[in-house]
């Protein structure tokens, strides 16, 4: 590893820690690539990933060539898999293949799986050695065995300690997985799982069997890799093992792999839930984000018009009271507001595992419940603020009424509507947004012009 003398070191740990990595770039800009790759080098991979990410795109090719394999593995390592295959992407296929040489398996398979087909397969072929990265490539994009490190060195349950810990002597284990090693039976199935202080503090001639956990947690390979963040994080795993169909252990997946995979999702919820495409990014052309955001903006005018006709259902409502039209955005807004407070509860919730489709009945109560408080109090602060702002009671009392309704109604469509398209298969984030601010919209409108229909009577003309 390059050292950096004290003075540039200590500058651009200043900058790092100031939350900077931009203006360290803006200052690489001007270097040579191959003092840029110095510096790269010299920092933690964590930080020349950080700063690597904000150097122009043919800059990140000119450093690429310039690092050692060693060092250029663990930067990509740390970017993006998408970054990575880009910034590799001028490479010779036996330069990629000797950088994959120095990643992770799973590192290396999702890099390759971001390259066009012809050169992942020039790639893939010209490592040293591929099987297990090869192997990786064939699980489904976005699956736990997709996300697993299959180099994974399993004990026999019938070992005693001292045949166990000398095979550990012989392996050169990766920190991440030699805290906890696990145990196969004699067909390679899962059996159980042994901690390294477990080994070490054991008799060498007790079986390894004997100081086992059999309880195990496992996730087959096949399996969502949201579920395998979710079963790792909810027992506290370091390592999660992956089994195959025979519930053979096939690799492990370790808890900084599903991180990204953590945040993926969280964006992944928050921009379907605005009707954003989970691929946009702040720096990408205006014409591709106007072209993606006009296709769910366009989804959008239908509800939009449905909304205005139910106002022109009460039009001569409208014409002889006209300050209700202060109001409508008032009560649908709140309400809209209030509905989106919900489904966002209830969509993180899904994706957390916190609530099931069996949960449905106590939650739309819950927040049923919820919704009759929130529109008790702001029903009864909208009415006092139109009665004494226009001088007409019954104008409170119809606003106060309408607050209420729409909010308990949007309570029911933000929970009502994730459940069901979770129930139906589909992604609870995604059409939530419209659907439910399309139903507030509607009830508050019917709901406040609805009643001042009703009492039109007791309005002064």
């Amino acid at each position: 590893m390059i050292r950096l003398n004290q003075e540039i070191e200590q500058g651009l740990r200043e900058l790092l820690d100031g939350g900077n990595p931009a203006e360290i770039a803006e200052r690489m800009r001007q270097l040579p690539p191959e003092r840029v790759a110095e510096l790269i080098a010299a920092l933690h991979p964590a930080d020349s990933a950080e700063v690597f990410e904000e150097l122009e795109v043919e800059q990140q090719r000119e450093v690429i060539e310039e690092l050692e394999p060693e060092d250029a593995a663990e930067v990509l390592s740390y970017l993006d898999e998408e970054d990575a295959a880009e910034a590799v992407a001028e490479l010779s296929s036996a330069d990629i293949a000797e950088i994959l040489d120095e990643m992770e398996s799973d590192d290396a398979a999702d890099i390759l799986a971001e390259m066009p087909d012809e050169q992942a397969r020039a790639a893939l072929a010209g490592m040293e050695d591929p099987g297990e990265v090869a192997e990786l490539l064939t699980y489904e994009e976005e699956s736990a065995g997709s996300l697993m490190t299959s180099h994974v060195v399993s004990l026999r349950a019938n070992a005693t300690v001292g045949q166990a810990l000398a095979l550990l002597r012989q392996l050169q284990l990766d920190e991440e997985i030699a805290y906890y090693l696990f145990v196969a039976d004699e067909a390679g199935r899962l059996a159980g799982v042994v901690s390294l202080r477990q080994l070490v503090t054991a008799d060498l001639a007790t079986p390894v069997a004997q100081i086992m956990n059999p309880d195990v947690i496992s996730i087959p390979a096949d399996a969502d890799q949201e579920a395998a963040a979710q079963t790792l994080a909810r027992y506290g795993l370091l390592v999660l093992p992956t089994v195959d169909d025979d519930g053979r252990l096939v690799g492990v997946i370790t808890a900084d792999d599903v991180i990204d995979v953590i945040q993926e999702e969280a964006t992944e919820d928050i921009y379907r839930l605005a009707g954003l495409s989970a691929a946009e990014t702040v720096d990408q052309s205006v014409l591709t984000t106007s072209r993606q955001r006009l296709t769910w903006l366009a989804v959008n005018l239908p509800t939009a018009l449905l909304a205005g006709s139910v106002v022109s259902l009460f039009e001569g409502t409208v014409a002889r009271v006209a300050v209700l039209a202060v109001f409508m955005p008032i009560i649908a807004g709140m309400g809209g507001n209030a509905g989106i407070q919900t489904l966002t509860l209830i969509v993180r919730s899904i994706a957390l595992g916190e609530i099931s489709l069996r949960d449905s009945w106590h939650t739309l109560g819950r927040e049923i419940v919820v919704g009759l408080v929130n529109g008790i109090c702001f029903g009864l602060l909208v009415g006092l603020i139109a009665w004494v702002w226009q001088g007409l009671p019954i104008l409170g009392v119809v606003a106060a009424a309408a607050m209420l309704a729409n909010m308990v109604a949007a309570a029911i469509a933000g929970t009502i509507v994730p459940l069901l398209l979770r129930r139906l298969g589909a992604d609870p984030a995604l059409a939530s947004g419209v659907i439910v601010t399309t139903f507030t919209d509607v009830t508050g409108y019917m709901a406040f012009l609805g009643l001042a229909t009703l009492l039109i009577a007791y309005f002064p003309t």
